[in-house]
């Protein structure tokens, strides 16, 4: 009867501790009903006279990133005509390349002397 005692007197405590604990935390948090945030699109002063500015914030996204994957799409096309030189060079015999016996005894005795 002793230990049904005790154990009633832990798990009651354990339980207040518990609910203390949660009560705790749910008070640190605004109600939602408090509260509201909301992202919408920056618009220009109606009243100004009308100037073409560039857009900055949440708006501003989408257009950065359609400049940005062009700015992508130029820099990609360059490079694929710069490779496409130097493969018309390669394959022409406009770039000749030679490996010296040196060249293959240096390289051999730095891969024999890692291990």
């Amino acid at each position: 009867m002793r230990k049904d005692t005790y154990l009633n007197v832990v798990l009651t405590v354990i339980a207040v501790l518990l609910t203390v604990d949660v009560w705790t935390r749910i008070a640190e948090r605004p109600v939602p009903g408090e509260f509201a945030v909301a992202q919408s699109r920056s618009q220009p002063n109606r009243m100004a006279p009308r100037k073409t500015i560039s857009q900055k914030g949440v708006s501003a996204i989408g257009t950065e990133a359609i400049d940005q994957r062009a700015q992508m799409i130029e820099m990609l096309a360059g490079i694929r005509e710069q490779v496409g030189g130097l493969r018309g060079l390669l394959e022409g015999g406009g770039i000749k390349v030679q490996v010296s016996e040196k060249a293959e005894d240096s390289i051999r005795g730095r891969s024999s002397s890692r291990r």
